[in-house]
């Protein structure tokens, strides 16, 4: 399948989750299933991986879903508290991110590096109709998926232990939250200063956008299918 295909049918399948009702999720839910049971383990695996990563900012979306949208309170006793609205309306932003998450691993995984960016580079070109750089935004991308590889090599091989790693100073009675927190903000304060220290020391290098393809006429069947499904169900 063209790249561009896949980068237009992950971005309709986005607004179908985001935007889409519970019969929008189910659907998708059950398409990354299909895509990813055919697949090596391995895609899964770093899935998961992904959402681990975001696992604090699941949590911050539900806090707030939960005890800031009104509604019936899950319990009646309570003055205030979770409502049934925020545990819907939570869950299911929680569900479509989820999903988005995968397709996104997916598309990445299954698309090598130039191709996407050749694909990316061929979506922009109403850019170029408006007198736009296109092949900068291409460029600044292609480097942004190189610092990222980068920044996880740093992170994997950063050295354990240090004065960043102890427990904050105080009294003894910080809590094991306080403590952990501390080493986050040290561990993130390292990185920085490493990856800037990796970006002064590397020298210029040309970058090679490759020229962008068109689509075949009879692939663009999917994304017609795809947003007839969606629409069918309400979105």
């Amino acid at each position: 399948m063209h790249p561009a295909i896949k980068i237009i049918l992950f971005l309709i399948y986005g607004a179908a989750v985001a935007f889409g009702g519970v019969p929008s999720l189910l659907t998708g839910a059950v398409l990354v299933l299909a895509l990813y049971l055919p697949g090596p383990w391995e895609r899964l695996r770093l899935a998961l991986r992904m959402l681990r990563r975001m696992r604090w900012f699941f949590l911050s979306i539900a806090l707030v879903y939960l005890l800031f949208t009104p509604g019936r309170l899950l319990f009646s006793a309570w003055p205030w508290g979770p409502t049934v609205e925020g545990l819907a309306g939570g869950g299911q932003r929680i569900a479509s991110l989820v999903l988005i998450v995968f397709a996104v691993n997916l598309l990445l995984r299954t698309t090598p590096r130039p191709a996407l960016i050749s694909a990316i580079l061929w979506c922009l070109t109403p850019l170029s109709w408006l007198g736009l750089p296109r092949e900068r935004l291409a460029v600044r991308i292609a480097l942004t998926l190189d610092a990222v590889d980068s920044v996880q090599v740093i992170y994997r091989h950063r050295p354990r232990g240090g004065d960043g790693d102890e427990d904050p100073p105080g009294d003894g009675r910080l809590t094991s939250l306080k403590a952990r927190l501390w080493r986050i903000g040290a561990t993130a304060q390292r990185l920085v200063v490493a990856v800037i220290e990796q970006a002064e020391s590397v020298p210029a290098q040309a970058i090679e956008v490759p020229r962008p393809s068109n689509p075949p006429l009879a692939q663009w069947l999917y994304p017609l299918l795809l947003s007839a499904l969606f629409m069918a169900l309400g979105w």
